[in-house]
């Protein structure tokens, strides 16, 4: 039996799949270096980890949110090199703010598990 958590990123993928094939039929951001990455890092990665993050309790939240965080460091870095100067700019400004979102969420919930304590 396939988990819960496989169905979730199998479907993940398929919507990838689907956006890479509406993209290529309409050429709606078809040369988009942008439009790529939300499609590959959004769709593939963040998106699932956010929704198990939320509904799953088998992983603690906190790290698959660190999981999307860095999953899409690395697409960002790895991928997109060659764009166009101001494309990668967006893209950088993208990553960074997951990754803040990323650093704020875990000093939120270091400061509430320590108030909690007291």
């Amino acid at each position: 039996m396939v988990s819960r958590e496989n169905r979730v990123l199998i479907g993940s993928l398929l919507l990838v799949w689907l956006a890479i094939t509406v993209i290529g039929l309409t050429g709606i951001g078809a040369e988009s270096s942008v439009v790529t990455f939300l499609v590959l890092a959004g769709l593939g990665i963040v998106v699932p980890q956010l929704y198990l993050a939320v509904t799953d309790d088998d992983v603690p939240g906190r790290q698959r949110i660190r999981i999307a965080a860095v999953l899409s460091l690395v697409i960002a870095m790895l991928g997109f090199s060659g764009a166009d100067p101001g494309e990668r700019l967006l893209i950088a400004a993208l990553v960074a703010a997951l990754l803040i979102a990323t650093v704020a969420y875990e000093f939120t919930a270091g400061y509430r598990s320590a108030a909690a304590e007291s």
